[in-house]
């Protein structure tokens, strides 16, 4: 029996937009992509903001000893739906939620470092490098389409929260407008000042479409592991300003299946300079208790003085300690029943 990798949504809807959305033209995109090789210690975020056939595309390269390359500013605009992309970065859909290419040509980028990133904030962003790799990402398990695993995460996402995390549209909940996780397995190359490496990881692909406003947010976990079995496991809450969970939702998988689960423990330590180790605690009616420990292994962060519309001063790169808010952006290591597997750690707050 074939597997519905879609999870019930057209093959389309796995492409991006080329103009604004009918159903409500404030409504943006993106199209995060997340990859670690923990035996070449090579990660990738890749993260276009998508609009009208406009991107505007941010990178991140974890390379090996410590280095890391980034860009915030690559611009562009695209007419095919299925191949998104600015100057220099393009995205590729070979098959609808089974198969994505993702090439970055020649990028400009700033280089800072892991210790950089913990101890100080980066003040220079100036080129004075570049970011070249050539990647394939196949679909691991079927996409989770985040507010469908219980009622009470369907009920949190008509709320403000869906507007927080982009899953609905500013009139409520539209079958046009979702946000949605897929583990991927990634194969390809990528240019180091070592010469050509391959690279053979794992990581995640999200697509978010819908309207997004962010007053009223304090915090985020979005989190996720691939293991070699090809169980994995996802999580994402969101957390008001009054301190509550406005949204709160897990999944697991074997790869061909998606169970739904709730996030009893999740970790709530990014500020500390070397958090190391946390655990992860999740309940499933089909698999009981779930336990995860977890560990970073590459990570960037984002000070921040507050969010959304009343962020006068743009983000700067790097561990402030004076931060109203930070986001850590990490690839971690987790264990799962003595199994060990990799994928994305980022929290907010």
């Amino acid at each position: 029996m074939s597997v519905d990798f879609g999870s019930g949504l057209l093959p389309e809807q796995d492409h991006a937009l080329v103009a604004p959305l009918a159903a409500d033209p404030t409504a943006g995109e993106t199209m995060n992509f997340w990859a670690y090789d923990p035996v070449r210690d090579i990660g990738i975020n890749i993260h276009p903001r998508i609009g009208s056939g406009q991107v505007h595309c941010m990178v991140t390269l974890f390379l090996p000893g410590g280095r890391i390359l980034r860009q915030r500013a690559d611009t562009g605009t695209f007419y095919d739906p299925a191949a998104p992309g600015s100057a220099h970065v393009r995205y590729r859909c070979e098959v609808p939620f089974r198969r994505w290419h993702y090439t970055v040509d020649q990028l400009p980028a700033f280089v800072t470092s892991d210790g950089e990133q913990r101890a100080a904030v980066v003040e220079d962003e100036t080129p004075t490098a570049s970011i070249t790799l050539r990647l394939i990402a196949d679909g691991a398990a079927p996409v989770w389409r985040n507010g469908t695993m219980t009622a009470e995460s369907a009920q949190m996402m008509a709320g403000a929260a869906g507007l927080w995390i982009g899953g609905r549209l500013s009139s409520g909940m539209s079958s046009e407008s979702y946000r949605y996780d897929q583990l991927v397995r990634v194969l390809g190359e990528v240019e180091t000042p070592d010469g050509t490496l391959q690279f053979e990881g794992s990581g995640l692909r999200s697509h978010v479409r819908g309207t997004r406003k962010l007053e009223g947010m304090a915090g985020t976990c979005w989190m996720s592991g691939l293991f070699p079995s090809g169980k994995g496991f996802g999580v994402l809450v969101n957390i008001g300003v009054d301190g509550r969970y406005w949204f709160s939702e897990a999944c697991i998988t074997d790869g061909t299946t998606l169970s739904p689960a709730r996030v009893l423990q999740f970790p709530g330590r990014h500020h500390d300079l070397d958090e190391g180790r946390f655990w992860v605690q999740l309940a499933s009616d089909s698999h009981g208790l779930i336990d995860i420990a977890g560990e970073d292994v590459r990570a960037f962060y984002w000070s921040m003085p507050s969010w959304g519309s009343t962020a006068t001063v743009p983000p700067r790169y790097g561990k402030d300690p004076e931060a109203g808010i930070l986001m850590k952006q990490a690839l971690a290591r987790y264990q799962w029943n003595g199994e060990t597997g990799f994928g994305l750690n980022e929290r907010s707050g």
